[in-house]
């Protein structure tokens, strides 16, 4: 009988084929290869860097298991006679299909192995660098021409006299910002370093040097020490003090700016023989910019208003008590209910008093810039803040109204000027967060929002400017979150908080919607509304969808405080009003960064500008 194995009516089994096509052969040597291969490829790669492609090799080799029994199946000619005629017929066409396949594996397999590696290096080196940049953080190496002037110490022993030694501070300050060639760091933020450590001071503000002193009143006389010092190494580069009567003040500061603009080897701005002053009129002056750096109502404002007009009646031609006076009168209008309309002619006289008796008077300049931007009359504006620039290019309140005037870029680099100057000046802030608003760039608006709270969080208006911001990015929760930060000290802005949380509480509870908007109604009655909350009150009818409400009182609002009005067209606010008759009127009339050379109403930094 005739063996099984050989009769062609009985194929051979499964085990027999992997015989016949040396399927165990092929096994075995592939093994005994990959093992070696592996080895070589995991002592050979980290040689040449490319340990990232070890594992990408072991996997292909491993897959490539499989793939070689196929083709061992395929491709080994059989030793069965009867099955070698049926694989010479297909044998060239499998190789036609199959090694192609085979050949484009191999390639493929290849460019990967290769990417993982770049990848790799490319992960690394940037992991190095970053481990370089926290073990070795950057030189402090702060502009040459920076200053600032740290809070002098009060040498009196008076917590009662220290707005004595600050208000010379500042004066000191300002002086020091007309010097060509320095650039002074603002006396708002200068003010919330005091008693901190000098180099700490120079890194966080990035500025190369460090003024310091001290002052001492006894009667009629007055002594200043002085200390001026290097930030990078924390050596003195000048000292000295000064003896003087109290009437000439001025003569000291103006010493005081020489000395130290011989010292960093910059032109002294020169502005001729100080001129004395009215001891007593000086104080009151000085008691009055302290009243007014502290406000957040009319109450403050309206004493420090007397109390410039009292420095005058001692002393008339005093320019400083003028413009003051000039800046206390538009300040009110933002904290009461005194219309601009009354207010203004009130500010340009005590403006055009200063500039009579002092031509260089740069509050002076900026307060007349305020008043003829608010009467339309916008190139004067211009023109006047120009000139306060150009006698003293660190004014920061110069910087921001003048960039209320111009088109959005040109404002963002006048704003941005400004917080460079000045950190800490809610105002500049707010106007660096409105035009980013305007200009659509939410994220970036973020962290001015978030500037402006933390430096006065009893700003109720604050909270509503992050909130507006949040809401922007859709992020609600968060908006209800801003409400949290304030810490309102009137009665006024303790509804406007509560009415706020809840109006955004509304747009993640509609349950909430009816009671949000009896709050708003109720604050829209109220008589003790100044523009600034007015404005915070539109916003929440227009939150709740109450437009036509908005557009009601967006008139009396923008009459009021124009500089909320000034970017109609821009701010996303107002998406929701935009195309109706009543509101694009307004746009013709307030906008001044669609048609920048337009007339338009425009008000000073000091105004909420959103």
């Amino acid at each position: 009988m005739a063996s099984s194995d050989n009769n062609p009516n009985n194929p051979p089994g499964f085990f027999a084929h992997l015989k016949q096509h040396h399927i165990y052969r092929v096994a075995a040597w592939y093994g005994a290869s990959i093992a070696v291969l592996i080895q070589i490829v995991a002592r050979a790669f980290p040689y040449f860097g490319w340990s990232a492609a070890v594992p990408a090799v072991i996997i292909i080799l491993i897959a490539g298991f499989p793939v070689a029994i196929m083709l061992a199946w395929l491709l080994i000619e059989p030793t069965d006679p009867a099955a070698q005629t049926k694989w010479q017929r297909r044998h060239w066409k499998l190789g036609a299909v199959v090694m192609p396949v085979v050949i484009a594996a191999v390639v493929i397999s290849g460019f990967w192995a290769w990417h993982l590696n770049q990848r790799h290096e490319v992960r690394l080196v940037a992991e190095q660098a970053a481990a370089q940049t926290s073990a070795q953080p950057a030189a402090f190496d702060p502009p040459t021409d920076t200053l600032v002037v740290l809070p002098f110490a009060n040498l009196n022993g008076d917590p009662k006299q220290q707005y004595f030694s600050d208000g010379i501070t500042e004066e000191l300050t300002n002086a020091l910002g007309q010097t060509t060639g320095l650039r002074v760091i603002s006396w708002d933020t200068a003010s919330h370093y005091r008693d901190s450590q000098q180099p700490a001071i120079g890194k966080a503000l990035n500025v190369a040097n460090v003024l310091t002193g001290k002052i001492l009143r006894q009667g009629n006389a007055v002594r200043v020490i002085v200390e001026l010092v290097n930030a990078r190494t924390g050596y003195q580069v000048w000292a000295d003090h000064y003896d003087d009567s109290l009437a000439n003040v001025f003569r000291v500061q103006d010493q005081i700016s020489a000395a130290i603009a011989q010292a960093l080897k910059v032109k002294f701005a020169s502005l001729g023989t100080a001129r004395t002053v009215n001891p007593a009129a000086h104080d009151l002056v000085l008691q009055a910019r302290a009243l007014i750096e502290k406000a957040h109502s009319a109450t403050p404002i309206e004493q420090a208003l007397k109390l410039y007009q009292q420095a005058i009646a001692l002393d008339p031609a005093y320019a400083d008590a003028h413009a003051g006076l000039a800046h206390a009168w538009f300040d009110l209008t933002q904290f009461s209910t005194l219309p601009l309309k009354d207010a203004l002619p009130k500010v340009r006289a005590e403006a055009n008093q200063a500039l009579a008796h002092d031509p260089r008077n740069v509050e002076a300049l900026v307060a007349l810039g305020y008043a003829d931007a608010a009467e339309n009359h916008i190139a004067k504006a211009k023109a006047e803040y120009e000139r306060a620039l150009a006698i003293d290019p660190s004014n920061t309140s110069a910087h921001v109204d003048y960039g209320n005037l111009l088109p959005l870029k040109q404002s963002v680099a006048q704003t941005l000027e400004a917080v460079q100057l000045d950190p800490d000046d809610v105002a500049a802030q707010n106007n660096l967060g409105t035009n980013y608003l305007d200009m659509g760039e939410y994220a970036q608006a973020l962290a001015p929002s978030q500037a402006m709270m933390r430096l006065d969080p009893h700003s109720a208006d604050n909270a509503f400017g992050l909130a507006l911001t949040y809401a922007l990015l859709h992020r609600n929760a968060d908006a209800v979150k801003a409400f949290d930060l304030a810490k309102p000290t009137t009665e006024l802005a303790k509804a406007l908080i509560a009415a706020g949380r809840l109006t955004y509480q509304s747009l993640l509870d509609p349950n909430l919607h009816a009671e949000a908007l009896g709050a708003v109604e109720a604050l829209g009655r109220r008589a003790d509304l100044d523009p600034t909350s007015m404005g915070d009150v539109i916003q929440l009818f227009l939150a709740l969808g109450r437009h036509a409400t908005a557009l009601e009182l967006l008139p009396q609002n923008c009459a009021a405080s124009p500089v909320g009005c000034s970017d109609l067209s821009v701010n996303p606010l107002f998406i929701p009003l935009r195309g109706q008759p009543r509101f694009e009127a307004l746009v013709k009339q307030y906008d001044t960064v669609s048609k920048p050379t337009a007339s338009a109403a425009a008000a000073p930094a000091s105004a909420s500008s959103r």
